[in-house]
């Protein structure tokens, strides 16, 4: 490569872009599924890049429809092309969830670069239900009529549109990947190894400085004997173990509380699937605004996390973030972050007895013992750092570029010498 085509190359990597965000759920930053695009863009327009957001909301504008117009309306994925076509010539990059941007480019029209974002990977979703049947079975048999018919058409659907999710994969110049399990499972399983890269997820400075500034003294926070979970309250965060989490913790250490953020359902479905008849020394709060979130954690003495299956995991980092350590399912995405901080937050998954036997020890340590350990977790914690990570997206969005622009060119010159 000549000096001429490397100055090239830097000029196109170092270029202002034009970026398309899409994903299929609402543009809102309080939910966990849209945040990490909304972040980056954060990040994207600091670095003097141009970002902009094709979401739900625009694809279906009447937010107030039935529930029957919503069954029945087109797919997320046929709206994204239609609004692409119309506006391709706009975007030098596109940055979509999986599934979302089924389309070649040519069907598009589109000249830049398709970009395939996973917040964990279908086929090992896919491998997730199974268990999930075979490990719960007694959950379809609480399923109201309502619930039950949601859950058969959710079913259609997944079906239905699970070709989606291969096709973009395939149609995409660059995926991207929020752990490096998926990484070496896109590699080894999918064949798709030379195009796809991990990233993992960040705070930004300013939101590390807020977890940081919340947090109380190791002696407050000790003596409040408090366990926090962050997350949606479904069975593939740890629904189903819950109840005895709480049951073997609360045998060895009576006073401890627990806090469930950002449940989603209320109190009393919760106290439902728990088996319990109130809820002393349970407190859930089923949604909050993002920025509450330092001064939630602010007390807490430890997190849990009993997930069975993430891409990341942005509520371990959170917790992370505020200083306190975490127990976690020994699995992808967590592992990311316990891993530096101490292999031993985390046990094998579905080990409710080694889960709650830590959080036990964890709520037993000494004062020095928990200040050494909640320094580790901050220290781990700003090393995810959204501006450095929004900064290798750049350098790799302008790279993939560069790449398929040579493709283009090598194409058309094939094109003229086949014709010659």
């Amino acid at each position: 490569m000549n000096f001429q085509q490397l100055k090239e190359e830097d000029n196109q990597i170092s270029k202002s872009l034009n970026i398309l965000m899409v994903s299929h759920m609402p543009w809102d930053r309080n939910l966990g599924g849209p945040r990490v695009q909304i972040e980056l863009a954060d990040e994207f327009k600091l670095l003097g890049h141009q970002v902009e957001f094709f979401g739900y909301n625009d694809a279906f504008p009447d937010r107030q429809s039935s529930r029957l117009s919503r069954l029945t309306q087109p797919s997320f994925a046929l709206k994204a092309r239609n609004f692409i076509k119309d506006n391709s010539h706009r975007f030098d990059m596109i940055d979509a969830h999986q599934g979302n941007i089924p389309f070649s480019k040519e069907e598009l029209g589109f000249k830049g670069a398709l970009v395939v974002r996973s917040a964990g990977l279908y086929p090992l979703l896919e491998e997730y239900l199974k268990l999930e049947k075979v490990k719960w079975p007694q959950q379809n048999k609480k399923r109201t009529l309502i619930d039950s018919l949601r859950h058969s058409w959710h079913q259609i659907k997944r079906r239905k549109e699970r070709p989606y999710y291969w096709k973009s994969l395939e149609v995409s110049d660059l995926i991207l990947l929020p752990n490096s399990d998926e990484l070496a499972y896109a590699d080894e399983h999918l064949g798709l190894g030379n195009k796809s890269v991990f990233f993992p997820h960040g705070l930004s400075r300013k939101r590390q400085q807020a977890f940081a500034e919340a947090i109380a003294p190791a002696l407050i926070r000790q003596s409040r004997h408090t366990v926090a979970f962050i997350g949606y309250w479904c069975l593939r965060k740890g629904a189903g173990d819950w109840a005895e989490i709480i049951q073997r913790t609360r045998s060895q250490v009576p006073e401890v509380k627990f806090l469930f953020l950002g449940t989603g359902l209320s109190s009393e479905q919760i106290l439902e699937d728990l088996n319990l008849q109130a809820s002393e020394g349970l407190e859930i709060v089923p949604s909050y605004e993002s920025d509450r979130l330092p001064g939630l954690l602010s007390e807490v003495t430890l997190g849990a996390f009993p997930s069975y299956m993430e891409g990341f995991g942005l509520g371990v980092l959170e917790k992370l973030a505020s200083g306190l350590p975490i127990v976690a399912y020994d699995i992808p995405g967590p592992r990311e972050m316990l891993r530096p901080v101490d292999k031993t937050l985390m046990v094998p998954v579905g080990d409710v007895e080694g889960f709650s036997n830590r959080l036990i020890q964890l709520l037993k340590l000494e004062e020095s013992q928990y200040t050494q350990l909640s320094r580790s977790c901050i220290q781990v914690a700003q090393t995810f750092d959204w501006h450095e990570i929004a900064k290798k997206h750049i350098e790799a969005y302008g790279k993939t570029l560069i790449s398929t622009q040579k493709h283009k060119k090598k194409n058309i010159n094939q094109s003229q010498t086949d014709y010659e």
